[in-house]
């Protein structure tokens, strides 16, 4: 047996594992970047890098495994490995996204409120959806595995809405439940939902702008813009260094302390969900919700963010600290960079030989397309009445969020809106932040959900309720801006008429 130090740096030990499996993400995310950029049809339809590196992955783990080949005894795409990138990836990306600061006009004009509102709300509505799937499915498929998991429509939201961190989190504690009610291939099958929704926000997205484009509603940026900094060069985000905050080059580099505040982060993080599995299983015996504080360590990373950000403004508030530690580029980019992994990861990890049950497929199409035609429908809503200076820029930066990832939303809209000059962009990434706290009851429930008939109807009811109040939220959050816009137009005009 191999032990984890070994006295000849060239024996395969577990660290040179790790290294090879990095390697080969890498090496799989370089290659899908070059096919992108040279297949007109990946590019134009916006098939983000990541999930086709994913899906190279995929066919290339299958191959091997019916070849034989191996390298040391190991696997030469591991899906053990993967489902650990994906895992950490997911918490190491929303701690970085957390870390970034919006701007402040952003914030007074209600757009984040109103953003986060319409995130979560797009969760909510794609649960009550899944769940009336599900129930349908496994009454059909009694013997089957939704039949025993009439829950399982909850997955849509996670896998659609959330992406495959999440999906495959909370499938895998569906699928580890001891009870009779647990979901067999609940990962996999959650991956595969936030697989569906790369090909939906890719290929439906690019349809409805290509279609809204010809009406003239909007235009499509040229094939000479260059993507500078992610096309945000004149904003906030893409500031690498700023007069406020600590030098680029120091005695340590400057991405060093960005990369220093996420680890160190993950780390109080790992510490608080250690407490509180000592406390809820070790001490209080509930042996049961094990799997479900550890699924949730995105949560406890967006928490121990939010605390950690707390402090870092309370010490530049007080003088404390003089400068500003963490920049919005940077942080950016770590985020970016872990969820390109998550999401190549996350494919590659998909196991084919667990959804081999009719009613995953049969349910998997049904999400597919009416989690669709629901995105559709609300975002075009929401934008319509709520955002109506942006409509557009706004539907196709959330249809892309709701259906793939926050960089797929990004991709849509930097068709349109090239270097960001709407003020979507950063409804994105501050949405994100507000959605991260009105989200919480959300994740809550599917905690509940699962818990027999009477967890599926409260669940059920509760998200009824909770969608009905992000539309409450974002119908008195516009029409008290728009009260304060007009109070400040008709002081302006009474002004110049006194002039």
């Amino acid at each position: 047996m191999r032990t984890l130090f070994l006295a000849n740096t060239w024996d395969f030990n577990p660290f040179w594992i790790s290294i090879f499996q990095i390697g080969v993400v890498g090496a799989l995310i370089l290659i899908a970047n070059t096919i992108r950029r040279k297949t007109p049809l990946l590019r134009n339809y916006l098939v983000p890098t990541g999930l086709i590196a994913g899906f190279l992955g995929l066919g290339l783990k299958y191959l091997f495994q019916w070849l034989g080949v191996e390298i040391y005894g190991t696997p030469i795409v591991d899906e053990s490995y993967m489902h650990f990138l994906t895992y950490h990836s997911l918490a190491i990306g929303f701690i970085a996204l957390g870390l970034v600061t919006a701007e402040k006009k952003v914030e007074k004009e209600g757009r984040a409120l109103k953003s986060g509102a319409l995130i979560v709300g797009g969760y909510l509505i794609q649960g009550i959806v899944g769940l009336i799937l599900s129930l349908g499915v496994s009454l059909i498929f009694v013997n089957y595995a939704i039949g025993k998991a009439p829950y399982a429509g909850v997955l849509l939201p996670l896998g659609f809405g959330q992406g495959p961190g999440q999906a495959g989190n909370m499938g895998d504690v569906y699928e580890k439940l001891t009870d009779y009610n647990a979901l067999a291939g609940g990962r996999d099958f959650g991956l595969s939902i936030a697989a569906m929704g790369f090909v939906v926000a890719a290929v439906v997205g690019t349809v409805i702008l290509n279609v809204v484009a010809r009406k003239g509603l909007v235009t499509r940026r040229k094939a000479e813009v260059t993507e500078t900094f992610g096309g945000l060069a004149d904003s906030q985000y893409a500031v690498v260094d700023h007069p406020e905050e600590i030098p680029v080059v120091e005695s340590v580099d400057k991405f060093t302390i960005q990369v220093a505040f996420v680890i160190a982060i993950y780390l109080i993080a790992f510490g608080l969900m250690s407490l509180v599995s000592f406390l809820v299983v070790d001490l209080a015996k509930f042996a049961s919700i094990r799997g479900i504080i550890w699924g949730f360590n995105f949560l406890f990373a967006i928490i121990t963010t939010m605390i950690v950000k707390a402090v870092l403004n309370l010490l530049r508030k007080k003088k404390i600290m003089k400068r500003k530690y963490i920049n919005n580029f940077m942080q950016n980019r770590i985020a970016g960079l872990a969820f390109d992994v998550m999401i190549a990861a996350g494919i590659m990890s998909i196991n084919f030989g667990k959804l081999n049950d009719p009613s995953f497929w049969v349910l998997l199409a049904l999400m597919s397309v009416f989690g669709t035609i629901v995105a559709y429908y609300y975002i075009n809503f929401v934008a319509k009445r709520y955002f109506p200076k942006t409509r557009w820029y706004t539907f196709f930066g959330f249809f892309g969020m709701l259906t793939g990832t926050m960089s797929e939303g990004v991709a849509l809209l930097r068709e349109i809106d090239p270097y960001f000059e709407t003020g979507v962009a950063e409804d994105l990434v501050n949405g994100s932040g507000t959605a991260a706290l009105f989200g919480v009851p959300m994740l809550l429930i599917t905690t509940v959900v699962y818990r027999g008939w009477v967890g599926f109807w409260v669940s059920f009811a509760l998200l009824i309720v909770l969608f009905a109040a992000m539309i409450l939220v974002l119908h008195f959050v516009t029409k008290s801006r728009n009260k304060k816009l007009g109070a400040e137009t008709n002081g302006e005009k009474e002004v110049l008429e006194t002039e």
